[in-house]
């Protein structure tokens, strides 16, 4: 079974509006003043972001966090009708829990399942 969180989630979203804007991580980094290792982590899913850090990463993107979220919700909707993707939290994980889907593979499975009616 493969694994999902919801900080893969919502850091997948910010990935996506970050690169449609045309920014690297660096300049997004500067712009918010979370280093880029934090900014990293936090698209890949591997660390939990903060209200505070949303917040500063959609006003720097000038993109409003209810966009976010109202993405990230209709992934979560769609993964909740999938049987082979499992959706938990980052404290949730543990020894078997799977493959955890980040990034690209993230990418792939929701355009696929967002993609079903």
């Amino acid at each position: 079974m493969q694994v999902v969180t919801y900080n893969a989630l919502v850091g997948f979203e910010i990935e996506q509006v970050r690169k449609t804007l045309n920014l690297d991580q660096s300049e997004l980094a500067k712009r918010t003043g979370i280093s880029q290792p934090v900014l990293s982590r936090l698209e890949k899913g591997k660390a939990s972001i903060t209200i505070d850090q949303l917040f500063s990463l959609c006003a720097a993107m000038q993109k409003s966090p209810h966009d976010v979220i109202e993405k990230v919700h209709r992934s979560v909707e769609a993964i909740k009708r999938e049987q082979s993707v499992q959706l938990t939290t980052n404290k949730e994980i543990g020894p078997g829990a799977g493959a955890f889907l980040s990034g690209a593979a993230l990418g792939a499975v929701l355009g696929i399942l967002l993609s079903r009616k």
